[in-house]
């Protein structure tokens, strides 16, 4: 069959088309000839096709799944299996192949025809649609939360604690209208007005476990300071913070963020990690903000980070996504936990 023939044929099939030599039934070797498809789709030369190998354009290590497909190829003599491939702008591809064997002058040669999966691709795109959706709506949710949060810590601030503070001084000076004989009602009166004192602290600490007033007039900075020495008045914690010197400028969305992932961090040191020192770390890299929170407690498994019951490391997660950060969470059992979120600044 005339050679130029088969190269029109093979380079105008529309699905994607490799082959490459099957080096001692091992390992594959880079690629021999690739059609126009493929090097639209994923933008490669021909040319840098042939310094590329299959594993080289996986988007994941595929080297223990590859071994496995090349296995049943030498049984088979062809195999289906479904892989993400790397373009040359970093998209990831998702492709479906099929793999065959054919002998050419003595030499094994794997044949390799891929398609994008049309009716998976729709429901993958739905899905990232409908995902986007939901955090969205995720977003949304926590900010009509921490508007609530903060008109109630208003009203209990200013409302009851007005209250409570007039009924004190009310009191305080009824008590000082007291004969000097009446020592069982004035010790009634001071036990009320104990009492009174000990509400409007309360009164004072619910409205700031709300929404601490702090973020709002004097930014995340002391914010953090303040909520770390509440952490260690409430745990006996130790705890080291490393803070810039001058405050960094978010909007307020992402500074409560960061402060309440920052919240959940500690919560999860004070109810699980059996610690005795904390280290709190923020600064800005590369136009981005971390946060570190890093305890020496007995550390936590992988399997409970991706625990889908795990709420507070998703809810920690989904809070820096909606801004386009992330949380990492690095661990070893008795070598302590990392919690580590990265936010951009702008």
């Amino acid at each position: 069959m005339n050679p130029d023939l088969i190269k029109t044929v093979f380079d105008n099939q529309s699905d994607f088309l490799f082959t490459c030599h099957l080096n001692y039934g091992k390992t594959l070797s880079n690629f021999n000839l690739v059609n126009e498809a493929a090097c639209r789709k994923l933008g490669y030369s021909k040319t840098e096709f042939e310094k590329l190998n299959f594993s080289s354009l996986c988007a994941n290590d595929f080297e223990k799944e590859l071994i496995t497909i090349l296995e049943q190829l030498i049984e088979n003599s062809e195999f289906n299996f479904d892989v993400q491939l790397l373009s040359k702008t970093g998209e990831k591809v998702l492709i479906e192949f099929n793999a065959s064997v054919i002998e050419v002058d003595g030499k094994q040669n794997v044949i390799l025809n891929g398609r994008i999966p049309v009716g998976r691709k729709r429901i993958e795109e739905k899905l990232l649609k409908t995902t986007e959706q939901l955090r969205n709506l995720a977003s949304h949710l926590q900010s009509i939360r921490e508007e609530e949060r903060t008109n109630i810590a208003r009203e209990i601030h200013d409302e009851l604690g007005q209250v409570l503070t007039v009924l004190k001084i009310q009191i305080t000076l009824l008590t000082k209208e007291l004969r000097k004989d009446q020592f069982s009602i004035r010790e009634r009166m001071d036990s009320v007005a104990r009492l009174l004192e000990e509400t409007v602290e309360s009164v004072q600490r619910i409205a700031s476990e709300l929404r601490p007033g702090i973020l709002d007039e004097l930014g995340l900075i002391p914010a953090i300071e303040w909520q770390a020495n509440e952490f260690n008045n409430r745990t006996k914690i130790y705890f080291d913070c490393i803070l810039p010197k001058e405050e960094i400028n978010l909007t307020r969305e992402k500074a409560t963020a960061v402060f309440r992932i920052f919240q959940e961090a500690l919560t999860n040191t004070a109810r699980h990690s059996n610690a005795s020192k904390v280290k709190i770390i923020l600064e800005e890299y590369k136009g981005n903000l971390i946060l570190k929170v890093i305890d020496n407690g007995k550390g936590i498994t992988q399997s409970q980070i991706e625990n889908p019951k795990s709420l507070g490391i998703l809810g920690m997660k989904e809070r820096a996504i909606v801004f386009g950060g992330n949380v990492l969470i690095k661990s070893s059992m008795n070598n302590g936990t990392v919690v580590e979120l990265e936010i951009p600044l702008s």
